[in-house]
């Protein structure tokens, strides 16, 4: 990772290989400090290159493996990832940051796929499988915040951004598809 930027690199290689120890270390809580991990809540920005969304990833059998056995071993991205709703003026930035925590947690659906419906292509997953991992994510958030100290209503104000940014990507992603809009 970037220490200026804060920018994780998970690189298709390393995803292939499906070695996840090589690319934990900047953001191993066991590894850093309270204060460092204290500076990095809501503060990382996941960047897997060479891909063109976020299907590439949960619909990769290999990555969904990598993926699932990344979040065994490291639970918190529900706290260090950057996240914020996302609307149709988003910077490509906040888009790229939330499609990235979508891919990770559809990688934990078991069952994923596309499906035709009445308004174009939709996605067709587990919703209670995808609500469970994301309770998953913000009760380890909360728990990682509670350890270094966070503030309970910065906990709270977190819980509400991941929710809030997960229902924004289902909502925007009706505007992607012309046929959707209907």
């Amino acid at each position: 990772m970037k220490k200026d930027n804060k920018t994780w690199l998970i690189p298709k290689a390393v995803i292939q290989a499906g070695d996840i120890e090589p690319i934990l270390l900047p953001v191993d809580p066991e590894q850093l400090s309270e204060d460092q991990i204290y500076g990095l809540h809501g503060q990382v920005r996941l960047r897997i290159p060479d891909t063109n969304g976020p299907q590439e990833i949960f619909c990769d059998p290999v990555a969904r493996t990598f993926f699932r056995k990344l979040h065994s071993r490291w639970p918190w991205a529900g706290y260090f990832l950057r996240l914020c709703p996302i609307t149709r003026k988003s910077t490509s930035e906040q888009l790229v940051d939330l499609s990235a925590f979508m891919a990770l947690a559809f990688c934990h659906c078991e069952e994923i796929g596309y499906c035709s419906t009445e308004k174009g292509i939709g996605l067709q997953y587990n919703p209670g499988q995808l609500g469970k991992h994301i309770a998953e994510l913000i009760g380890r958030a909360e728990q990682l915040a509670d350890i270094v100290g966070i503030p309970l209503e910065a906990i709270k104000k977190r819980e509400i951004l991941i929710g809030e940014s997960v229902v924004s990507f289902f909502d925007y992603s009706a505007h992607l598809n012309p046929r959707n809009r209907r």
